[in-house]
């Protein structure tokens, strides 16, 4: 199961992918991202996640993760932005 990287400083976040931008290698996503939830999805029982990509091309991408790194995700915008949601 992959791990979540969480770079709470975004705007400095990959610069090894400015080459690859300039040389349109980088798909610059702008359509929705699907997520579901599956229930049992973790070998231990445990709920994961999976964002679904569909890329212009008609490839798709999924990529499944933890629903407690989600989690953890999301505490850790809330700790370094506070109350977003207002």
């Amino acid at each position: 199961m992959p791990t979540l990287d969480i770079n709470l400083d975004g705007d400095k976040a990959w610069p090894e992918l400015a080459e690859k931008l300039a040389a349109g290698q980088v798909i610059d996503y702008q359509e929705m991202i699907q997520v579901a939830v599956l229930a049992g999805g973790m070998a231990s029982g445990k709920p994961s996640v999976t964002f679904r990509f569909n890329l212009p091309d008609g490839r798709v991408v999924l990529a499944q993760t933890s629903a407690l790194l989600v989690l953890s995700l999301a505490r850790a915008i809330r700790g370094r932005f506070g109350d977003i949601d207002a």
